[in-house]
């Protein structure tokens, strides 16, 4: 093959979603710049860590098809205006106002006011683990309530709408895949994205004049930069996209750290016995098993990949999930290890559009690897192999059955 042929990843195909690592592998060493298609669209699959950082870093590359526009395939009703006014859907200048307006939500003095209350909610998780003797499926059990617990009290929602309000959240996520979508997903997605806008947006009028700028919510409330405010469509739209990623990405993020945990038994017991590993041990998380596997840019002027021109405004599919396993960039990529010292990963991606909420995910993850080894130390996997959702950009495990072993 050479890298003018076109490869194309199904993510319904039951060997490639058994093993995705080993074709990112395989891309990697033979084909790292290729052509594919994505939502019936021409486009470029990018997979080697320096060429995916180069783009993400480059600021020529842009997110947005061409100035303001947005990809057809999200349609024109409500999940068009959440992706229009989505901080990740943005170039500059626009991306670079607003961002900074959102900025204060994930400032060092916001985390800091987050600390006891993040972990009050993971520590109650964990003591509700306790009550499960044989067996308990985590996922539903913990990994999908205790993000929903942590979205809704960051915005304020209440805790009793967590598991209800969240339940829609799925819907979105064919907008923001880079898989095909159909007319129905698309429906389900506007229907979705008028919830959210309307849920979201009634908290806005409530909380406003009401709450601490150190409060990330109040921070956004009151944030101003060069003169200006965040519109309210600018603020219900950023904070449903916090409400999205606090809650999707997360859940997905502990799923993956448990299951790439117990996979390895001697990690488990290392980061039991020494929880001073446990911010090391989620970036190890996050680069071995990535909770978004894809993102997409457009070309700019004079983009070389691997030696090859890419004509400027050429869709880009970048592989963040194969570039974290490249050995150019990481000593035995395919090894789990919890105390590896080189990882500047790019699950959070690069650039401009590095996730504002990366901070919130580290202190959560911190707090959930230093607590819940100590705490089921004899924790194992109920079974060998996990499903995942057959989708391109967010395989996500749908269930992960484990034998807590009894709490210390």
């Amino acid at each position: 093959m050479t890298s003018l042929d076109a490869v194309l990843l199904d993510a319904s195909d039951p060997s490639f979603s058994a093993d995705r690592f080993a074709t990112y592998r395989s891309l990697r060493e033979t084909t790292p710049v290729v052509r594919t298609a994505v939502n019936g669209r021409p486009s470029w699959l990018v997979t080697r860590f320096a060429e995916v950082e180069r783009v993400l870093k480059d600021p020529g590359c842009t997110v947005e098809p061409r100035p303001g526009t947005i990809p057809d395939h999200v349609g024109n009703g409500p999940a068009s205006e959440f992706y229009r006014y989505s901080l990740p859907n943005m170039d500059p200048p626009t991306h670079t106002r607003l961002r900074k307006l959102a900025a204060p939500a994930f400032a060092p003095r916001s985390i800091k006011s987050m600390r006891g209350w993040v972990e009050e909610i993971i520590v109650s998780g964990l003591d509700r683990l306790e009550d499960f003797d044989d067996e308990v499926d985590f996922v539903h059990e913990y990994a999908a309530r205790i993000p929903a617990m942590i979205a809704c009290r960051l915005l304020h929602a209440p805790m009793a709408d967590a598991e209800s309000v969240l339940q829609r959240m799925p819907a979105l996520n064919p907008v923001l895949s880079q898989s095909d979508i159909t007319p129905a997903q698309l429906a389900e997605a506007d229907a979705a994205a008028q919830f959210y806008i309307d849920y979201i947006g009634d908290l806005v009028d409530t909380l406003r004049g009401r709450i601490d700028e150190n409060d990330a919510v109040g921070a956004m409330l009151s944030a101003e930069a060069d003169g200006e405010r965040l519109s309210r469509i600018e603020l219900v739209i950023t904070l449903v996209g916090f409400f999205v990623a606090s809650y999707h990405t997360t859940m997905v993020a502990m799923t993956n750290a448990l299951h790439s945990l117990l996979r390895h038994p001697d990690q488990y017991a290392l980061l039991a016995g020494d929880g001073a590993l446990a911010a090391s041990a989620w970036e190890e998380n996050l680069r071995y098993d990535s909770p978004v596997h894809f993102i997409w840019r457009h070309a700019g002027p004079d983009l070389v990949l691997d030696g090859i021109p890419i004509p400027q405004g050429d869709h880009l599919l970048l592989g963040l999930a194969a570039a974290n396993r490249d050995g150019r960039r990481f000593a035995a990529p395919d090894d789990f290890r919890i105390d590896r010292a080189e990882n500047k990963h790019i699950a959070f991606t690069a650039g401009g559009h590095y996730c504002l909420g990366a901070p919130l995910s580290r202190l959560e993850g911190e707090i959930l690897l230093r607590e819940l080894p100590r705490r089921f130390p004899r924790m194992e996997l109920r079974e060998e192999r996990v499903d995942r959702f057959p989708d391109l950009t967010f395989p996500v495990i749908g269930r992960l059955l484990v034998a807590p072993g009894g709490a210390r």
